[in-house]
């Protein structure tokens, strides 16, 4: 009896040497964009501020901004979600003050709650915050900053657009790297019987409504996806 390779989807195009680790893991691959990020017009901090990013899209549309050059002496440093988005920026000069894995784990390191109520306080200095996002942020931070009484500058930077492809075939496993992936997949595909690996919890949220058979990477990464790829999917 011969045994049919699995098919993983990613539902990010693929660079090669992620690719081949799939390939390496005994899967056949496919790949493409489920959402495209499209860069907004957006006016820059004007004085000295800091900034968040809990996006690479987001930290794309700000360094590809045709004012970069004159804001960065004011940018006095970032809080960033990702290591990557944290190495883009470094490579710019910025300084990040901190790298959280989510949105979530972000706010834990921005606020704590005092002993004995409900009241959050802000535990860094009172620059003013700008955060750079797309348009279908989560509300995670400026909800924090609301319920904290401290201002927060909210500046869309790049607005989502789904992809709407169709595929003929069922999918062995899946990669999802966003809830909006995970919309403009199952706008024209069902994810039925598959294996999905979803880069975070935010996305594990948006895969929970359409399969119980997911697993969430430890940190959101392509190497951390495929670890628990390779630690999880049901051998057949």
């Amino acid at each position: 009896m011969t045994m049919t390779t699995p098919t993983i989807l990613s539902t990010k195009a693929l660079q090669p040497a992620q690719r081949s680790r799939l390939l390496a893991a005994g899967f056949s691959v496919q790949s493409y964009n489920a959402v495209e990020a499209v860069s907004q017009h957006f006016d820059m901090p004007a004085a000295p501020f800091k900034g968040i990013f809990t996006s690479q899209n987001a930290v794309a549309a700000f360094l590809s901004h045709e004012h970069l050059s004159t804001a960065l002496p004011m940018l006095e440093g970032v809080y960033c979600v990702g290591e990557r988005s944290a190495q883009k920026l470094r490579k710019k000069g910025v300084v990040v003050l901190a790298v959280a894995d989510s949105a979530m784990a972000l706010k834990e390191l921005l606020f704590s709650t005092t002993n004995g109520s409900n009241e959050v306080v802000f535990k860094q200095d009172k620059a003013p915050m700008y955060y750079f996002c797309g348009n279908l942020h989560l509300p995670t931070l400026p909800e924090a900053f609301a319920a904290a009484k401290q201002p927060l500058h909210t500046i869309v930077v790049y607005t989502t657009k789904g992809i709407s492809t169709s595929f003929e075939r069922n999918f062995e496993a899946l990669f999802f790297y966003s809830p909006s992936g995970v919309t403009a997949f199952t706008d024209n595909n069902t994810i039925g019987d598959a294996f999905v690996v979803a880069i975070g919890p935010t996305t594990a949220q948006a895969v929970a409504a359409h399969t119980k058979q997911y697993v969430v990477a430890k940190k959101p990464s392509f190497a951390h996806m495929l670890s628990a790829l390779r630690a999880h999917y049901p051998k057949k």
